[in-house]
């Protein structure tokens, strides 16, 4: 688990906090018997969903403390002589409240409302488009005594930040260059959107951006911008060497087949601190319009080097998945180990095991890992696509040692509601719930509870 800092401060009023706490105390209980619930509704769905989804029309499960995705940093294929001729001016207003109780440390609770401003220009002259986003999140209720949300600065404080400011310019075809302020999504260096504002870098890259095919992509990144910071750091410092001030590097090639099987590879370094390469092959077997096998493996590799400024280390994490895909269904099994030699360093966003789910990634050092998951589609009920998925994951690890840690469980439960009629179009709701058990004959183990309500919102200003 995830232990965030806590510092002073607090705006909200004692009697909201009782209140908040209160209801949100007893949700707990209640929101207990939800999985059962939502289980049995599964079976059922067909009677209250409205029309049948299709495979391409099938939400897709999306946890975001779970990405492998490499995603491209070439140029589209929008094409314009003008500053503003199909410009884009996106706003994005996101509320979030977190509350997360454990049963030895401080509760944590938080309510934000906040989001993002996103602009995009044409593309001037066929070959310069900018891009630029001012994000905030205020908070609604954020008591000094149960800060640690990472909804906001620490304190809590509410915030704003031009979170993005960046160029790119097209070489020829779909290659470009991409400098400034920008949105990476790459396993181990990445956006990691999983609270108000997402992590945001100073870089540039160059890649291409085919679609299927071969893809590249190469950069150097000067700086990260933590989901609850206003403030850019240098990667080195961001990985734990204080008074450093040492970029990273990147390259990695993915190829996408047409029937959307994906191959890559992605190496990064920051000097004198650690090297990790991450290597993927995720394949896709259709049988017929309703029934599919998923089959995803992934391998990670560290090892410090140089001045080895946070430590010597060399370890490996090994992930594998399968998902059956059948109409509305999805059921998964995965498994996971890591290596004895170190936890996996995660200090730039994105883990990339397959077992990383709301609260725990499952990748410290030695720990074996299995789960198994469920997924639902309802198709359209009422005014938007409501859909649910489950995951249990239990952990194992050395129980003495220098890398001895208590052994963990993480049952998650996950409901999406995304609307699409009127008025409520782009309106995304997502339920979330994880029950999180440590052995308790473990020193300073500690079970917890964490319920989250998100609603996100699009709208388009041009």
């Amino acid at each position: 688990m995830r232990l965030e800092s806590r510092l002073l401060s607090s705006t909200a009023g004692q009697s909201v906090n009782t209140a908040l706490d209160r209801s949100f105390h007893d949700g707990r209980e209640l929101f207990s018997g939800f999985i059962p619930f939502c289980l049995a509704l599964t079976f059922a769905g067909h009677l209250c969903a409205q029309e049948i989804a299709d495979e391409g029309d099938r939400v897709i499960d999306e946890e975001p403390n779970q990405d492998t995705k490499m995603d491209e940093i070439g140029t589209d294929e929008v094409r314009s002589r003008w500053f503003f001729e199909g410009a884009e001016l996106v706003l994005k207003p996101r509320t979030y409240y977190l509350y997360r109780d454990y049963d030895v440390a401080d509760t944590r609770a938080g309510w934000a409302l906040g989001g993002g401003l996103e602009f995009r220009s044409g593309w001037w002259q066929d070959r310069i488009r900018l891009g630029a986003t001012l994000a905030t999140s205020q908070k609604l209720y954020g008591p000094e005594e149960k800060d640690g949300t990472q909804l906001f600065k620490p304190g809590p404080e509410g915030f704003s930040v031009v979170s993005e400011a960046f160029a790119t310019v097209r070489l020829f075809g779909d290659h470009g260059i991409r400098v400034g302020r920008q949105t990476l999504d790459l396993p181990y260096l990445g956006k990691h959107d999983l609270r108000m504002i997402p992590n945001t870098f100073e870089a540039v890259g160059i890649g291409n951006k085919p679609g299927d095919g071969l893809a590249y992509m190469a950069g150097y990144v000067n700086a990260i911008k933590y989901k609850d910071s206003d403030k850019f750091i240098s990667m080195s410092e961001a990985a734990g060497a204080e008074g450093t001030d040492d970029g990273l590097t990147f390259w990695g090639v993915r190829y996408r087949m047409p029937d959307n099987s994906v191959y890559g590879v992605l190496h990064q370094r920051t000097p004198d601190l650690f090297n990790t390469t991450f290597a993927k092959a995720e394949k896709r077997f259709t049988f017929s319009g309703e029934t599919s096998l998923w089959a995803d493996l992934s391998w990670t590799s560290q090892r410090s080097m140089g001045q080895e400024l946070i430590g010597n280390f060399s370890t490996h994490l090994i992930s594998g998945r399968l998902e059956w895909v059948s109409g509305r269904q999805k059921f998964r099994i995965a498994a996971s180990t890591t290596d004895e030699g170190g936890n996996i360093q995660k200090p730039y966003g994105n883990p990339a095991n397959y077992l990383s789910i709301i609260i725990n990634d499952f990748d410290r050092a030695g720990e074996d890992a299995f789960s198994v998951g469920y997924s639902y589609d309802f198709g359209q009920v009422g005014a938007g696509k409501l859909s649910l998925f489950t995951n249990m994951v239990w952990g194992d690890t050395p129980d003495t040692g220098p890398i001895a840690s208590p052994d963990a469980s993480e049952l998650d439960l996950t409901v999406d509601w995304r609307l699409n009629r009127g008025w409520s179009e782009k309106v995304w709701v997502r339920l979330r719930a994880a029950w999180v058990n440590q052995d308790d004959a473990f020193p300073g183990s500690d079970d917890m509870f964490d319920f989250r309500i998100i609603v996100n919102y699009d709208f388009d200003l041009l």
